[in-house]
């Protein structure tokens, strides 16, 4: 990597960080740090909170998952975009309106209130195991773009994913919930623009007409959006990215404390249905722009074959960003694609910081003050940090990083949308068949992401296995 490009990188993070922590929320306020009371107002706070839940979605590591599945696989990924309207207006009639109005200041408050403690600890415990392992999973990602940009090689790994944890976690346990959202929204826009780039450089560096383009993906079967295979065991077929990717994202939009977070960060029910909206247009655009960019990667080396290029899809948009874009430009988009990735793992780091201060120390033990909660949390941010680095080793062991985050994330996110059904619905189901239908979920949702099945499905399963035995144990 050229000298220029890595002053850009150090220059552009340290603004990120300074940008962060000057919007910082007031010290010494555990529900500030933690949910920032609906302090993000106005159209401007609602955009920062949409821009928040879509950087949040699509992190760093979706920067590198999309554009590679496109490089190697084509466009089908991009169907996936056709389950987002329903889940748009699943969530802005069926889910907003009631998961708001059953009060509480923290996110799974609701949980307690009509399942009882247990189920909450159990789904805040499936929360810190996912997000853990969800950490360490987009610690790899921008590791590997760094050793494919530069050329370095295996045992700079730790190094490197060290230097990139810490900096998150200390960024993360002084500036709260505020900065996080602040810098995802910033994060998120310079991820839409430096796509955008890319794809117009080479758009002008391949010199071909748009007909010629298209006519090299569908000779490549780069263009086959729609495969209705019912083979469970084929990853991109309609059925498993329509309906196992928007079942995942159900699980993102209702379970998930990041983003149960920035709907208490709104200063309304309806700011945060906005804002959801905003987020749903912000995730499409950027996925197309994603495997837009990862097709067009395919054509340019296809008519410019390089020896040298990665064998792991996973390095190719780093190879090509430092081997074909000039000085500077090539340093700011790295540097972007960091910036997010440590933008997603700090949103994690605080939800996670969250879940331990709200859902398990503030009720065991004696009464804890505001700021002794205040403390905790951001201990408890720096002790997070530590766990996602030492596990980030594990997930270069379960594939590529799309296959990883898809078996990881759907074990948990099946029973996490299955306890969110029946709280909102007011289901009467009795917490121990619950408790005993999220246990058997998750089983299912490993044993399926250990099987020949794709990991597509995992999360399908897990959803259908919660609330089949949830609903065998109803109450009178």
């Amino acid at each position: 990597m050229r000298s220029l490009d890595l002053i850009v990188i150090v220059v552009y993070l340290i603004g990120v960080v300074w940008a962060g922590l000057a919007s910082r929320g007031k010290s010494g306020d555990s529900d500030a740090y933690f949910t920032s009371k609906g302090g993000f107002t106005g159209r401007l706070g609602m955009v920062m909170v949409g821009f928040s839940m879509a950087a949040t979605l699509f992190s760093g590591v979706s920067y590198v998952i999309y554009t590679s599945v496109g490089f190697s696989d084509g466009a089908g990924i991009a169907v996936s975009m056709l389950g987002f309207p329903i889940t748009w207006v699943l969530l802005r009639f069926w889910f907003l309106p009631r998961y708001l109005a059953g009060g509480g200041s923290h996110p799974y408050d609701i949980i307690e209130e009509r399942l009882g403690e247990p189920v909450r600890l159990c789904l805040s415990a499936m929360f810190i195991l996912l997000r853990i392992g969800w950490m360490a999973a987009i610690l790899v990602a921008p590791t590997l773009v760094l050793l494919g940009a530069t050329g370095l090689g295996d045992e700079w790994f730790w190094p490197i994913v060290i230097s990139i944890g810490v900096t998150c976690t200390l960024y993360t346990a002084i500036g709260g919930i505020r900065s996080v959202i602040v810098t995802d929204a910033i994060q998120f826009v310079i991820m839409a623009m430096g796509m955008l780039f890319i794809i117009g450089f080479i758009f002008h560096k391949l010199g071909m007409p748009v007909g010629e383009i298209v006519a090299q993906l569908v000779q490549g079967e780069r263009l086959n959006l729609f495969n209705f295979s019912f083979d469970p065991t084929i990853d991109l077929t309609f059925w498993t990215v329509v309906i196992g990717l928007m079942i995942g994202n159900l699980g993102s939009y209702t379970g998930d404390l990041m983003m149960l977070q920035r709907y208490h960060a709104a200063e309304s029910t309806k700011a945060a249905a906005k804002a959801f909206a905003i987020n749903t247009w912000g995730v499409i655009i950027v996925c197309v722009l994603l495997v837009s960019a990862g097709l067009l990667l395919w054509v340019w080396f296809q008519n410019h074959p390089d020896p040298n290029l990665p064998e792991n899809a996973d390095q190719v948009l780093a190879y090509f960003i430092t081997e074909e874009l000039p000085a500077g430009i090539a340093g700011l988009l790295i540097a972007s694609l960091l910036a997010a990735t440590m933008s997603s793992m700090t949103s994690g780091i605080i939800a996670l910081a969250g879940t331990l201060t709200n859902d398990w120390l503030h009720r065991f033990g004696r009464p804890r003050t505001s700021d002794e909660l205040y403390r905790f949390g951001r201990l408890a941010s720096i002790g997070v940090g530590a766990l996602a680095i030492a596990t980030a080793g594990l997930a270069t062991v379960m594939g590529s990083l799309f296959q990883t985050t898809q078996a990881v994330m759907g074990a948990f996110f099946g029973p996490m949308v299955g306890c969110m059904m029946i709280v909102v619905n007011r289901w009467k189901f009795k917490p121990g068949g619950v408790l005993l239908g999220m246990g058997l979920g998750t089983a299912t949702g490993w044993a399926i992401a250990f099987s020949p099945v794709s990991n597509l499905w995992v999360a399908t399963g897990s959803l259908i296995v919660t609330l089949s035995v949830s609903a065998c144990f109803r109450r009178r």
